[in-house]
């Protein structure tokens, strides 16, 4: 029976136009893992498959899984399938509230990508911390996504195929020019084969560069977290502003994306003013 569910699940992956490459891969995963370790698609199964995974798995692993069990669960019902999804009628684990961070601030992350010797590193990088794409979408784009005229580039492989246009800051522009003279055609940015960078050689460039600078490990989405709080903080860009800029759909998700930098905790500290007291009053500070 579950080799039945496991073949349903995998055509109804493959079949939908709206998953992207990595989502396909990430449900791929879920579904074989269920189907190894499940029974069967009902309540009880799913109760022992859930408690399974909460003793083997991070907690945002487990909310991950289990939502993306509950959308495919849905496609089994509407093709007949499955009478039901057990999953509607199951308390599902809640996404994990993230960790206390505060954001990389633009001088910090600017200074890193400078560090960057290779030409195609750094404009890639460059791009991401102007624009807020999502790796992949900066990975994917095509020498013809860029509108120097209009000042815009075209995301085409936006997360869930959406697409979007997101302006060009000046200093972007002028990085673009001189990097498009020697990339002139196919992949904006591409390996020595003229290929797709390789994302793990990639990722490795920025992950090197921001240890030895800064002593803190710089990965790439946190350029398109610092992007979304630099305009949103410093720049006085409204929620809605940077919720298009960044793809989602949902304004929940765009705030956690702004988060307060070291330098702005830093600069309100600094804000504060001294209490005055009257000579009556006495204050004594632990220590």
């Amino acid at each position: 029976m579950m080799t039945f569910y496991l073949e349903r699940l995998l055509a109804i992956i493959e079949q939908s136009p709206s998953y992207s490459p990595l989502t396909r891969k990430a449900y791929r995963v879920d579904a074989r893992h269920f189907c190894t370790h499940a029974e069967t698609i009902d309540i009880p199964s799913m109760h022992r498959y859930i408690t399974l995974l909460k003793q083997t798995y991070a907690p945002t692993t487990v909310s991950r899984r289990i939502h993306a069990l509950a959308t495919l669960f849905d496609a089994l019902v509407a093709e007949k399938s499955i009478p039901s999804n057990p999953l509607s009628r199951i308390k599902k684990p809640t996404r994990p509230l993230p960790k206390h961070r505060t954001a990389f601030s633009y001088t910090e992350a600017r200074s890193v990508i400078e560090t960057l010797q290779d030409e195609t590193m750094y404009t890639f990088y460059f791009l991401l911390l102007h624009t807020g794409l999502r790796f992949n979408e900066a990975r994917q784009l095509c020498r013809t996504d860029i509108d120097l005229t209009e000042r815009q580039l075209f995301v085409r492989h936006g997360k869930g195929q959406k697409t979007r246009y997101v302006p060009l800051h000046d200093e972007l522009v002028t990085v673009l020019i001189r990097y498009l003279d020697l990339q002139p055609n196919g992949p904006l940015f591409q390996n020595t084969a003229g290929g797709l960078l390789d994302p793990n050689q990639t990722r490795r460039q920025l992950r090197l560069a921001s240890e030895q600078l800064l002593k803190r490990t710089l990965r790439p989405h946190d350029l398109r977290v610092t992007f979304a709080t630099t305009i949103y903080r410093e720049h006085r860009a409204d929620l809605l502003t940077v919720m298009r800029l960044l793809g989602h759909s949902d304004a929940k998700t765009t705030q956690q994306y702004i988060l307060p930098s070291s330098e702005v905790a830093r600069s309100s500290i600094n804000r504060l003013t001294p209490i005055t007291y009257s000579e009556s009053v006495e204050v004594s500070f632990p220590g």
